[in-house]
């Protein structure tokens, strides 16, 4: 790396660490990464009942801000606090990192241009669900997003298809973007051997079946009841039902929607619902497939997780995915809406068990060598001097 490295690295975020979340995971994983490069990382969050106004976490300060009443007040008082406290401490950073375009960003990029630190946002969301679409739907967003065209902050944009749009939408098309990317920790999340996988699968009770994989929130745009429905459609076509597993893990606003589904469906013998899972690793390592059939998606942490494991990917064609995948290489890509090539592509994995073993191979080689955390954060760094491409 060229010329003095940065550091001080301040990441705002409204939710952090023990919340569960990707846009949570990936700034404590990039935090704990940059701090490991010798990087005096602090972290700006809100102050939850329960938890300290200061800590430190493998290495990186993170600071809690109190905050009081409903949500709208919650926010708008973190989002003075932020901006008061990145005045007064100034001297404590050298740039700024805002996880996810909400209000904090706002505080953030006015805070930037009074103290001279470079202030960078990272995007959230894929194309429909992503923060710009959602900042229209309501007054207080329209004036942020207003603010934003007016002081053209860096905004990092975690996939293709969204920065497509936002180049090509007259509205937007004046801010200044860079695709970028979530990381992984490769060297956690690693491969296994063949009797390793037979034991992974045997701790959570399955036998040696073709097991796919879904983690994530249990929310519509993840279409997931729209996924049980395939799969008991390729289970009862087939004259004797395949051997394959499908776990779900997470929790969400559709989970009791889904068992439903799984006791309508007759699916109960082939499919689990895990509910949602600290520790994922367990689960990554019995799984086959990862599948994630969402109609819009940004850079799903999980899906990096599992390509790092190894795990062939089964994955809608839009957003990150449509990035990260190579078809028919290291994973299978559908059309979220047409049931006849999400069906096809479920046969093909289950009548072929060492397609997805060849795929994994692949999904592996591409984490390592693209989405590797070790890579994002020297990137990172490269940014936050202002020298990265």
């Amino acid at each position: 790396m060229s010329g003095p490295q940065i550091r001080s690295v301040l990441m705002l975020s409204q939710t952090f660490h023990p919340a569960i979340g990707g846009s949570e995971k990936q700034a404590l994983e990039i935090s704990k990464a940059l701090a490991g490069r010798g990087v005096r990382v602090t972290v700006l969050t809100r102050q939850p009942g329960g938890l300290p106004p200061e800590e430190s976490m493998g290495g990186v300060r993170v600071k809690r801000l109190s905050v009081f009443g409903p949500r709208v007040v919650d926010s708008a008082v973190f989002m003075i606090k932020s901006f008061f406290w990145l005045l007064l401490n100034s001297g404590e950073y050298e740039a700024v990192h805002v996880h996810l375009a909400s209000s904090p960003a706002v505080a953030a990029v006015l805070a930037g241009r009074l103290t001279g630190r470079k202030t960078l946002i990272k995007l959230g969301g894929g194309r429909g669900v992503d923060e710009i679409t959602l900042s229209r739907n309501s007054l207080l967003g329209r004036l942020k997003l207003a603010f934003f065209r007016a002081a053209k902050p860096e905004l990092l944009v975690m996939n293709g298809e969204v920065l497509a749009w936002l180049k090509s939408s007259k509205e937007f098309s004046g801010l200044r973007l860079r695709l970028f990317r979530n990381g992984v920790d490769t060297g956690r999340y690693t491969p296994l051997l063949y009797n390793e996988k037979i034991n992974a699968k045997t701790a959570l009770g399955l036998d040696n079946s073709a097991v796919f994989l879904f983690v994530g929130r249990l929310s519509p745009e993840k279409r997931i009841k729209e996924f049980l429905e395939s799969w008991a459609e390729v289970m009862s076509e087939e004259a004797a039902p395949p051997k394959a597993r499908l776990l779900i893990v997470g929790g969400g606003p559709e989970e009791g929607a889904l068992r439903s589904a799984v006791s309508q469906l007759n699916l109960s013998g082939s499919v689990t619902l895990a509910g949602p899972r600290e520790d994922l690793l367990p689960y990554y390592r019995a799984a086959d497939v990862f599948i994630l059939p969402s109609i819009s998606e940004g850079l799903s942490n999980s899906m990096l997780e599992a390509m790092s494991c190894g795990i062939a990917v089964l994955a809608s064609r839009v957003g990150g995915a449509k990035d990260a995948i190579i078809p028919d290489v290291s994973g299978c890509l559908f059309d979220p809406l047409n049931k006849a090539e999400l069906k096809e592509c479920l046969r093909r994995q289950m009548a072929d068990r060492g397609l997805s073993l060849r795929m994994g191979e692949r999904a592996r080689k591409t984490a390592v060598e693209k989405y590797s955390m070790a890579r994002v954060a020297d990137e990172l760094l490269e940014i936050y001097s202002g020298r990265g491409v």
